[in-house]
């Protein structure tokens, strides 16, 4: 797949699970226009249905529409739908009108082009004149045909699929049949509201997205499709339930909750307004001296696993997601491990050949400097400047320069863009673990993705011996919210011992996350992504710089992408081409900055 579809099925995903207020599901099939981009309003209503009608009775009834007119069927149906969610919307969303009339006129637009249109084609077209005020322009029959589909708001979901049965045996003489088999609720919406043919002004690709990265070839890494646990959850929700569900699946803080709280005040503002943060060492365990200051006593002798917060979530349904999440976590722990033992000469070499370059780098700095001095080593070129300017300054002293005179913190996205390459990252992300290590030069490594609301940083350890295959805890999941990220990366480089401070981004530059941008009303074009979230971690970066934090992106992805990653970046850009070159470019950013 296209970096750039899968970009749009993520707007398209966010749009539907805003509008359903629930993330616990992963919708099959997405609204597109023409264009390829995600269609606002079509997604919209398709997020309303699930939010406003029972799922299990629609999926069994899309399972039952077939035969040669099942286009048409899907189609009317679609449109008694999108009437009556509309009318239960319009009052609390006022945006939802523009949007509605933005959508009928495009669709006339297009639909004006073309000569051949079917039946749904010629009904829908209607009912979007109807939606501007203008007359549908429809034969007798079909303009009956589009009025009895023209569901209200008062219908439950029975009453809706009543009337869908008594309208298709009126004009259609059909009843829906059950199938043995069949496709699920919004799996079959291909004719939503525009077919697939020369009229359509916009459409549902009926192909699955898994999130698959086109610099990656094989399957290896990738969870089953279905498998796609805890993304996302409305914040209308209980925080604190939002809070339990996020730990349990990604470990406890490893902050007390009154300095968590000092934190979100601090970083959580402006477009992170009403996000949250966890800082976290990951579910596996959290050790005495993996906590910081700020904990209690009595926090300091726990050990956190996911089933601590389990066991406080009330419901079954969120219990499975995060049991499966867990299950699904521990299992791509041990694919992590399997590859880089599968793979083991090869990585030794690897992290040989980095550290001895880095060696070699460190060691042509270790030499003494000379510095004036009113005693030490008499310097003859100097001594004019006694007599004459009376200046004792005419000695030299040699002073140790501190070698390695810089530290690396290493921000590794951690979205779900990320699935296909899990192992490979993970096993890069040792390479320079050890390396660095084997050189003396202070690393930090932590992942972030964004899920519920929260930006999670899994911190990893600095690789101590005793857990050094802790890295192979890198799992991929949920968004992307970079702004957010950079600042808590930033948050825990701010007191780092070393002068020179350097942060490495490994990012495909393409930002995005379900909760919106500060307070943007429901609707509106404050989604965080595209132009705005890019905006908005440009910023991030330029903010770190004036903090005295070098950063440096190292960026993988499609041409499209690399351009926005030069505009976040600026000239501290290096492009990859395969995540195999991550520690390579990681060590020669490296050299370039011993030598600087």
């Amino acid at each position: 797949m296209e970096e750039q579809e899968l970009i749009e099925a993520k707007r398209a995903r966010n749009f539907i699970w805003t509008a359903a207020e629930k993330y616990e599901f992963e919708p099959m099939f997405l609204a597109f226009s023409p264009d390829g981009t995600a269609d606002m309003y079509l997604n919209l209503i398709i997020g309303l249905a699930y939010k406003w009608y029972d799922q299990e009775k629609i999926d069994v009834f899309f399972n039952q529409l077939g035969g040669k007119n099942q286009e048409l069927y899907e189609g009317l149906l679609w449109i008694g739908l999108e009437n009556a969610l509309y009318q239960k919307e319009e009052k609390k969303r006022t945006a939802l009108l523009d949007l509605r009339k933005e959508y009928a006129r495009e669709s006339l637009r297009r639909y004006r082009k073309y000569k051949e249109y079917s039946r749904i084609d010629q009904i829908r077209n209607g009912h979007c004149r109807e939606i501007l005020g203008q007359s549908s322009g429809l034969k007798e029959e079909d303009e009956q045909i589009l009025h009895a589909f023209s569901f209200s708001e008062d219908m439950s979901t029975d009453q809706i699929l009543e009337q869908t049965r008594e309208n298709l045996w009126k004009y259609f003489a059909y009843r829906p049949t059950e199938k043995k088999k069949g496709n699920y609720f919004l799996q079959k919406v291909s004719g939503v509201f525009q077919s697939f043919g020369k009229v359509s002004a916009t459409y549902v690709r009926a192909r699955n997205y898994d999130d698959q990265n086109t610099f990656f070839d094989g399957k290896s890494g990738i969870m089953e499709r279905g498998r796609h646990y805890i993304f996302q959850l409305s914040l209308q929700r209980n925080p604190e339930e939002t809070k339990r569900y996020v730990e349990a699946c990604f470990g406890k803080s490893i902050y007390s909750q009154e300095y968590q709280e000092k934190i979100e005040q601090k970083l959580c503002v402006g477009n992170h307004k009403n996000c949250h943060l966890l800082f976290t060492k990951g579910n596996s365990r959290a050790r005495e001296d993996d906590l910081k200051e700020s904990e209690t006593e009595k926090n300091r002798n726990k050990i956190y696993t996911g089933e601590n917060e389990l066991s406080k979530i009330k419901g079954k349904r969120e219990k499975k997601e995060i049991r499966e999440f867990q299950a699904e976590t521990a299992r791509q722990y041990e694919k992590n491990k399997k590859h880089y033992e599968q793979n083991y000469s090869i990585y030794q070499n690897a992290i040989r050949r980095l550290t001895e370059k880095l060696k070699i780098c460190l060691e042509e700095q270790e030499e003494r400097f000379p510095e004036k001095a009113a005693h030490g080593k008499l310097n003859p070129q100097e001594v004019w400047k006694a007599v004459y300017l009376d200046d004792p300054r005419v000695f030299e002293r040699k002073e140790e320069v501190e070698i390695p005179g810089f530290s690396v913190d290493i921000l590794i996205d951690a979205s779900s863009s990320r699935k296909q390459m899990q192992e490979q990252i993970a096993a890069q992300a040792y390479i320079l673990s050890k390396s660095l290590k084997q050189c003396k030069i202070p690393v930090q490594i932590y992942s972030y993705c964004s899920i519920r609301g929260y930006t999670i940083l899994h911190i990893f350890p600095n690789c101590k011996e005793e857990r050094e295959d802790e890295l192979f805890r890198y799992v991929a999941a949920g968004n992307n919210r970079d702004g957010l990220a950079l600042r808590a990366a930033g948050h825990l480089m701010e007191n780092g011992e070393k002068r020179k401070r350097i942060l490495l981004v490994l990012t495909d530059a393409s930002p995005q996350d379900d909760q919106d941008s500060g307070e943007g009303a429901f609707y509106k074009n404050k989604e965080y992504t595209d132009l705005l979230a890019i905006q908005d971690t440009a910023k991030e970066v330029q903010n770190l710089k004036q903090k005295g934090i070098q950063v440096i992106g190292i960026f993988m992805g499609s041409a499209r992408s690399g351009e926005v990653a030069g505009k976040i970046f600026g000239q501290n850009l290096i492009k990859i081409r395969n995540i195999s070159d991550f520690s390579q470019a990681v060590g020669r950013v490296l050299q370039e900055i011993v030598f600087s």
